[in-house]
């Protein structure tokens, strides 16, 4: 069974660095390994000083680097669909390179790093997958997508392939917009296979797992905290944290005062992440470029650590409980705050959104019809009471 590591976090704290360095600490111990970059600004070639592409490339014994180009992932998922959707745009007066843009569907470049993702996990080419993700924010759409994309298809393309069949040759003089046809059906059916799949892996605890890398600041810190509550909120499992770039006592007086406030700072991270592992990373002297450089980081990094373990209990993120006083939805967000939460059940589905991220949870058919009546927050928990 293949295993994937994600590591993610704010822009600039060395996730690059992170997952290179992991990826060439695992080669060593024997794992056939890839590393993959998802952030549109590719930095994978420059931690190895290597020459990579779309597809993996071996630089050494056991390990592989790729970094994607969405254009050619976009032209080998998703042809199909594209070409109808660019035909739809046209239809409607929308000429040239401007119906292109506008026919790829928000996600779009998301989906096609998951699905090779779904391919390596199926494959069973590579012992381990490292993921070296865009920063937090594009992170967090790129693992939202699969649930994401079922709402947006199920109304997008409401109308049955059986159906458009039927209709195709009595309505199409009169709407002035294609029908999509078989190919595009088979496309739309395949991706919510897929899609089912993908989320399917990212969940497994015992697959995938999600590490957070920040630096000893406030404004990383904040942000790290706010990462951990919506991936749970997603249902995904995060098992530990990594502090990247702590100045060393010795580094002079003119650092004095970064020192103490890293201090600080890293007290409020082991209290906050206190059910998690915490990994700390000293600042290097140069940047750890080159496999000798990016070794010493991983000695330091995993020493006397497993980086294909998972590496704290694995709590449910999500739990839906019929009890004696009632029916309740348990989500663990633990940074999450009342005032920035809102709640709405519609048809089944229970919407909740944690400030700018929403998911939606479809329901048990035990409780599909119920609606929430009272929520409070109890121990990093919020808790939906439903009736």
């Amino acid at each position: 069974m293949v295993r994937i590591l994600l590591y993610t976090g704010k822009g600039g704290v060395g996730k690059t660095s992170i997952s290179a360095a992991t990826g060439l600490e695992l080669a060593s111990r024997g794992f056939k390994t890839l590393v993959i970059s998802t952030d549109p600004a590719h930095s994978l070639r420059d931690a190895f000083m290597k020459t990579i592409g779309n597809e993996p490339v071996k630089v050494r014994e056991n390990l592989y680097l790729q970094e994607i180009s969405v254009t050619e992932a976009i032209r080998k998922y998703w042809d199909n669909l594209k070409l109808y959707l660019t035909a739809l745009m046209r239809s409607q007066g929308v000429e040239g390179i401007a119906a292109e843009e506008i026919a790829t569907l928000p996600g779009f470049d998301e989906a096609t790093e998951l699905l090779y993702i779904r391919e390596y996990a199926n494959s069973g080419q590579f012992d381990v997958v490292v993921m070296d993700t865009a920063p937090t924010g594009e992170s967090l759409k790129l693992l939202s997508f699969p649930e994401a994309f079922s709402w947006y298809m199920e109304r997008i393309f409401p109308i049955s392939r059986k159906t458009a069949k039927i209709m195709r040759p009595l309505m199409k003089p009169f709407l002035g917009v294609p029908i999509p046809d078989d190919k595009v059906f088979g496309s739309i059916e395949e991706l919510y296979s897929q899609m089912r799949e993908v989320k399917e892996i990212l969940s497994d605890s015992a697959i995938t797992t999600i590490r957070l890398v920040c630096n000893p600041d406030r404004m990383s810190f904040n942000e790290t905290k706010r990462a951990f509550t919506y991936l749970l909120m997603y249902g995904y499992n995060v098992d530990s944290v990594i502090v990247n770039k702590i100045y060393a006592d010795n580094t002079g007086d003119f650092l004095k005062k970064w020192r103490e406030s890293q201090t600080e700072i890293l007290e409020e991270i082991e209290t906050a992440f206190a059910d998690l592992k915490v990994m700390k990373v000293p600042m290097s002297a140069n940047e750890p470029t080159g496999e000798k450089l990016l070794k010493s980081m991983a000695d330091k990094l995993y020493e006397g650590i497993d980086p294909m373990a998972i590496m704290s209990e694995v709590k449910p993120p999500v739990q839906f409980m019929s009890e004696e006083k009632g029916k309740f939805v348990k989500i663990r967000v633990p940074f999450a705050e009342k005032k920035n939460t809102e709640l709405h059940n519609r048809g089944g589905e229970l919407i909740v959104q944690v400030d700018n991220w929403r998911r939606v949870f479809f329901l048990p058919q035990s409780m599909s019809d119920l609606t929430p009546i009272n929520a409070e927050f109890n121990k990093g928990y919020l808790i939906i009471e439903m009736r």
